[in-house]
């Protein structure tokens, strides 16, 4: 009898034990889970955060493009159409308007303006996609050439600002449709006469 009571004294006393290290893995096992979830949610904080402010400020990769005529590499913002970059050294390439043939306002001598354009570029790329906005070019040209004057248009620097101003123009086109607008580098006239 005394053998018996001293085996059920040992058997609480191991069961006790084993609970005792059941409650510690279960308590062990909480805190790693737990640990694991309040990182998980400072880890997300963390990105939502850094999205947020990327969304704020505009991103802009500097890519390897085409390089103006100052030499310097250009920037394209992410939400603008990319292109592949011109090789080293290339040449530049020209989209060729049609003529146009204006009336002025009806001061000084002459009634008209015949222009001839030719826009430049590094990107091969934006003369085809030049292509698909000739209408709107023409369209918005021809408008802003309609309102120029003889009286500005015989100034010495006359045409110079008229250039400007039909490059600013297209340039807003081009951004308009999801162009970068400074892929266009410039425009020339092939002829400016003044009847």
């Amino acid at each position: 009898m005394a053998n018996e009571e001293e085996q059920e004294q040992d058997i609480p006393a191991k069961n006790s034990s084993k609970g005792l290290i059941i409650i510690l893995m279960v308590i062990m096992i909480l805190l790693i889970v737990g640990i694991g979830v309040m990182a998980f949610f400072l880890l997300s904080n963390d990105n939502n955060d850094s999205e947020d402010s990327s969304s704020t400020q505009e991103q802009h990769a500097s890519v390897e493009h085409g390089k103006n005529h100052n030499g310097k590499h250009k920037n394209f913002s992410g939400k603008y159409k990319q292109y592949d970059p011109p090789e080293h050294g290339a040449v530049p390439q020209y989209f060729a308007m049609e003529q146009f043939v204006v009336n002025f306002k009806g001061e000084g001598k002459a009634r008209f303006l015949a222009v001839t354009l030719k826009f430049m570029t590094y990107y091969p790329q934006l003369i085809t996609d030049m292509e698909n906005y000739r209408p709107v070019f023409r369209n918005d040209i021809t408008g802003l050439l309609r309102i120029q004057t003889y009286t500005e248009m015989s100034q010495d620097d006359g045409s110079d600002l008229l250039r400007k101003k039909i490059l600013e123009k297209v340039r807003k086109i081009l951004e308009e449709h999801g162009i970068f607008p400074d892929t266009l580098e410039d425009v020339y006239f092939e002829r400016f006469v003044m009847q």
